[in-house]
């Protein structure tokens, strides 16, 4: 659907608050300068460039799970290496993970009991494994 003459109302920047006119609707900032690096974090679990920095020092700038450096996923929208891990049902932020880890959890539902048996799926099934349910 095109939108009504082309353009887009003016709205004000989430961070400056100054009016801007948007070139598309999920514009919500007037320049980089307000948008940030990582304007999802902050847009979505509430941390400044600051804290991000913080918890990635924390962690030693590696996955809490597989102690990888992470990669970038799409570094033409993407600039970090870690994503934020959370529980959906809460939106409680956990620890930083890399994409594949954070992925794997969420494939799991955030299920432990779904991970457990999946871990003990691997373990019966390792080369040279004799136990078979």
């Amino acid at each position: 659907m095109k939108y009504p003459n082309g353009y887009f109302k003016p709205k004000l920047c989430k961070t400056c608050s100054v009016e801007f006119t948007p070139e598309a609707p999920s514009q919500f900032y007037c320049g980089i300068k307000c948008r940030g690096r990582n304007s999802y974090y902050v847009r979505n679990y509430g941390f400044n460039e600051e804290e991000l920095a913080k918890k990635k020092a924390a962690q030693d700038y590696k996955c809490y799970l597989c102690l990888g450096e992470g990669f970038v996923m799409n570094n033409k929208i993407h600039h970090e290496r870690l994503a934020v891990d959370h529980c959906h049902e809460s939106g409680e932020v956990r620890k930083l993970l890399c994409h594949n880890c954070n992925r794997a959890l969420g494939l799991f539902k955030d299920n432990p009991e779904l991970l457990r048996k999946a871990a003990k799926y691997i373990e019966d099934h390792k080369e040279g494994a004799t136990t078979i349910p």
